[in-house]
């Protein structure tokens, strides 16, 4: 048998889960058989799973002459994972079994006078709260927030929070007393619409997270590609006309100025819209097609825009699938889809299917659970 080449511990656990979850009992070298993976992929693989409590000894097969063979059983009964979402505007959390069903919600805004530190606390209160209400073993946490996040774990700036090189997931770790993983927002969207939601059984997936701002997350042949440096997908450094190449952008790319929050803010006064909630890319979009004028002329620009980064990942990427999700109702959703899909015909290659996340305002938090949990998938 061909043994599969697996170039991470997330894929190899989660290979190992569905066959214990499938067949039942398994020693290791059954394991070997149903997955294709190395036995030394194998015994990594169930020490991780062991150490999480996922996998239990089973019992032992009869020796036919040798010594007797340890039976691997899964016993993920009663786990849970949090995930978490951090936006400018406040956080949402839930608290969800492995089998992917949402058990339970909560949600923290952030006051317009709210500091860093503040907004930290926030952050923290509500996952204090989540794990209160989690009635069972919790096996992994997860946060998502709009910003790189290096190989260390570090944040890059977030400027709209205030939060600049800051060691989320050590802090956050330190508070709860067990490790949390802390993930790109527009990764975690990618990774929950491919598990569960309209990309499932798709293997080459852009998702992108529109908002205040766009990124996007990428799924490579199955898997979560982050990049060399935790990068990929950071869209907002697109370079967008021959001038960018005569500007230095050190803390804001060439198209997050053009499509990000504080123009948006900024043009939404513009247009009598005063809540910080409504200046999105899906609210100004959908403004301008209803009342025209100046409001019509920016949302064909922010549209254009779009359109132009979607064209730059399908080009790069061939994705059979792309996910737009974020914040915005449905029929917002559906002007940005249609605004998009649109332009593009005649001007790239191919056009994929354009759809909006199925998993709605859950799916980027359920994307930071099972990224907390990646064997359980």
């Amino acid at each position: 048998m061909e043994v599969a080449v697996i170039d991470s511990p997330q894929a190899a656990d989660s290979l190992v889960t569905a066959a214990l979850r499938a067949h039942g009992s398994m020693t290791r070298h059954d394991l070997a058989a149903s997955t294709g993976l190395s036995m030394a992929t194998i015994t990594r693989s169930v020490c991780r799973l062991v150490s999480a409590g996922v996998v239990v000894n089973g019992g032992w097969r009869p020796s036919t002459g040798g010594r007797p063979s340890e039976l691997l059983a899964y016993d993920g009964a009663g786990l849970k994972a949090v995930g978490v979402s951090v936006s400018e505007r406040g956080a949402q959390g839930t608290v969800l079994t492995l089998n992917g069903d949402v058990e339970s919600r909560d949600s923290e805004t952030f006051g317009l006078q709210d500091g860093p530190d503040a907004k930290l606390a926030c952050t923290m209160g509500l996952l204090d709260r989540l794990l209160a209400r989690a009635d069972g073993r919790i096996c992994g946490i997860g946060v998502a927030v709009p910003a790189v996040v290096g190989t260390s774990g570090q944040l890059t700036a977030i400027h709209e929070i205030g939060w600049d090189r800051l060691a989320l997931g050590e802090l956050l770790s330190q508070h709860v007393g067990m490790p949390v993983i802390v993930e790109n927002d527009a990764n975690c969207l990618a990774l929950a619409e491919h598990l569960r939601g309209a990309a499932r059984g798709v293997d080459n997936v852009v998702a992108l997270v529109v908002s205040s701002g766009l990124g996007a997350g990428i799924i490579a042949n199955g898997q979560l590609y982050r990049g060399r440096h935790h990068e990929a997908g950071e869209i907002g450094y697109l370079l967008m006309e021959r001038a960018s190449l005569q500007r230095l952008f050190p803390a804001r790319g060439d198209l997050e100025i053009l499509i990000g929050g504080d123009r948006l803010v900024a043009k939404a006064a513009e247009f009598g819209v005063t809540s910080p909630d409504l200046a999105t890319l899906p609210h100004l979009i959908s403004l301008g097609l209803s009342v025209g004028g100046a409001a019509k002329e920016f949302s064909d620009e922010l549209l254009d825009l779009t359109a132009l980064a979607v064209s730059a990942m399908c080009v790069v990427l061939d994705p059979e699938m792309v996910i737009i999700g974020g914040t915005g109702t449905d029929a917002e959703m559906a002007a940005v889809i249609a605004g998009v899909h649109n332009r593009l015909p005649g001007r790239i290659l191919r056009v994929p299917r354009i759809e909006a996340a199925a998993l709605g305002d859950d799916a980027i938090v359920m994307g930071a659970a099972q990224l907390a949990l990646p064997g359980f998938v």
